[in-house]
């Protein structure tokens, strides 16, 4: 039988958490970043079609691309936009810019059987917001056995100031939102339900915030966490990150779990966060 925990830990690798200095926290809003421009572009207006069969990859990135570095934004009215995650085809937004979903927009992958995949990545971009709406995976649908890489949101490669808020990931084959390379994240109020691997993988980063989320229902390869701090190379450092007023529930590999063997992880803060299921902490 699982017990409902609420847990605060601070874990002090090297020193005690680190603020924001005044230059850095003026620039990154977190929770509240939103589009700097009145610009908006709707995709539909852009040929998608949202009808949940009709590709809609090239639509929307047309869309992407048109706001990119305007500060404005990219808005998907209700319905379910189906997008490839190919290598060459996924969709990729650019820094400055808010990509906006109706609660009732859905993106929804075609099924594949590459064990590597994107739906929405986040690569060397900074100033950058994403919010609403859900993302759906193949889980059910994938087309091979092999590979735990298939990703809801991967934010990559020096990404700088990303805001993630109220958006679902879910039943994806690897991991709802991951994280590698990246300073100044915040995720707000998100949801990661019934993915393969992890809820929330942070490779490699640098201030991150997670707050008012939910982590759940992870099962099916390891480490089958909630969220999962675990570097994979010695240069892939883990500092400055906060996990707060979050619930973690029913994920089979523990809730969150920190895994230093192959890098350090310093200056990592968990409080006020809800545990339902075996080993809430690893």
């Amino acid at each position: 039988m699982t017990s409902l925990l609420r847990i605060s830990a601070l874990l002090i690798v090297s020193v005690a958490l680190v603020p924001l200095g005044p230059a850095e926290a003026a620039r990154f809003k977190g929770c509240s970043a939103g589009p700097t421009s009145k610009l908006t572009v709707n995709v539909k207006n852009r040929g998608a079609r949202g009808n949940g069969r009709a590709d809609d990859t090239k639509a929307i990135q047309s869309a992407i691309n048109e706001v990119a570095g305007t500060g404005g934004t990219v808005y998907l009215p209700p319905g379910t936009y189906r997008v490839d995650t190919t290598s060459k085809n996924h969709l990729s937004l650019k820094s400055n810019m808010t990509f906006k979903m109706h609660p009732s927009a859905i993106l929804k992958m075609f099924p594949t059987n590459k064990p590597h995949y994107t739906v929405l990545r986040i690569s060397n971009a900074e100033d950058v917001t994403v919010t609403g709406g859900a993302i759906i995976g193949d889980r059910r649908t994938h087309k091979g056995r092999g590979g735990e890489w298939g990703m809801g949101i991967f934010v990559m490669k020096g990404s700088k100031r990303v805001t993630i808020s109220n958006v679902r990931a879910r039943e994806l084959w690897g991991d709802g939102f991951h994280m590698s390379d990246a300073e100044d994240v915040a995720l707000c109020g998100v949801k990661a339900e019934r993915n393969r691997r992890q809820g929330l993988s942070i490779i490699h980063g640098n201030r991150i915030l997670v707050t008012r989320s939910v982590f759940r229902d992870t099962k099916g390869t390891r480490p089958a966490a909630g969220i999962d701090l675990e570097p994979d190379r010695p240069d892939q450092t883990i500092t400055n990150v906060r996990i707060e007023r979050s619930r973690l529930i029913n994920n089979e590999g523990g809730g969150i779990m920190i895994a230093g063997k192959k890098a350090r992880i310093s200056r990592v803060q968990i409080q006020n966060n809800e545990f339902d299921g075996a080993r809430p902490l690893l």
